[in-house]
């Protein structure tokens, strides 16, 4: 019964990994979700019924339209996929229950976020709010009106530690360092997961942005030429492990933190000009975040 139950689970999730993806790229074209049916992006022909079968139906065409042979993004198979796992792991790791269908709720919202703000750098604030007012509900339906104060509590501090850090490229760069829909984010996590453990969520969330950020940062730093911010980079790395590993004393201290301080220099003088500046996605590292807490934190 239970292998039975998780079949149709992920049936249910390629079936709604399909509309995903029109929803990502239709609220990204501006077009209903609705209307008009499913078409070729390219062609815009109507597609036949056999040509909207999660996954099968990218394998049966080879990857092309079978109208026009042009080629059809990875993306759709990848998040039909996505979003079946999404499903069987919620199911497997709280049954069939209302804390499973809030998770998979809250994991579509940010999945859909995701994929947009990868694609071009923005993301749906009503998607965030949505997930927001879902975690209001949910904490109400845990503990009353303390999960109520938790939850908004939660949305107020994310959204105030998030926007604080987005307006000190104001005063660093002269731009904000994040885009508004990373706010919306953030009060959203801080709304589902409350305010005791919002704090968790966000440092997760900036241990996997680092991870991301740091290569990606410094690959661009070496294609443009700066092998200075590039060797301070691999000094301070350096620098840290053995300080952590091997000296721990006052002498490797002052070295780490004047190599910190230089490259921090660094880093602000390569970005102040504007063709310089690299705006990155931050939306898919609180997702990252939010589901190491799910999954592995005892706290949920």
């Amino acid at each position: 019964m239970e292998f039975y139950i998780l079949f149709w689970i992920c049936i249910i999730g390629l079936c709604l990994g399909s509309f995903f993806n029109v929803v990502i790229l239709r609220s990204l074209s501006g077009e209903s979700i609705v209307f008009p049916p499913s078409k070729c992006p390219k062609c815009q022909h109507k597609l036949f019924w056999w040509h909207n079968i999660p996954i099968l139906s990218y394998i049966i065409l080879r990857g092309k339209c079978y109208f026009c042979r042009e080629k059809i993004s990875i993306q759709y198979p990848i998040i039909e996929f996505l979003t079946m796992i999404i499903f069987a792991a919620s199911y497997l790791k709280f049954g069939f229950s209302w804390k499973c269908l809030f998770v998979i709720f809250w994991l579509s919202c940010f999945l859909i976020m995701t994929m947009t703000d990868l694609r071009e750098k923005v993301a749906d604030c009503n998607i965030a709010i949505i997930a927001a007012l879902s975690g209001i509900l949910y904490n109400f339906l845990q503990t009353g009106g303390n999960g109520i104060i938790s939850s908004v509590l939660g949305l107020i501090a994310g959204a105030i530690v998030l926007e604080a850090i987005a307006r000190s490229g104001c005063l660093l760069v002269g731009t904000r360092a994040m885009g508004e829909a990373d706010t919306y984010a953030a009060g959203a996590l801080g709304a589902i997961f409350g305010l005791q453990n919002t704090g968790y969520v966000l440092l997760y969330a900036l241990i996997a942005s680092m991870i991301f950020i740091i290569p990606m940062f410094l690959y661009n730093r070496y294609r443009q030429g700066d092998k200075y911010t590039c060797i301070l980079s691999i000094l301070f790395i350096l620098s840290a492990l053995v300080y952590n590993k091997l000296y721990p004393n006052f002498w490797m201290a002052g070295i780490l933190t004047l190599i910190g301080f230089m490259l921090a220099a660094a880093i602000l003088k390569s970005i102040k000009t504007k063709e310089n500046r690299n705006y990155l996605p931050y939306i898919p590292a609180f997702v990252l975040g939010a589901l190491y807490f799910i999954f592995f934190s005892v706290n949920f």
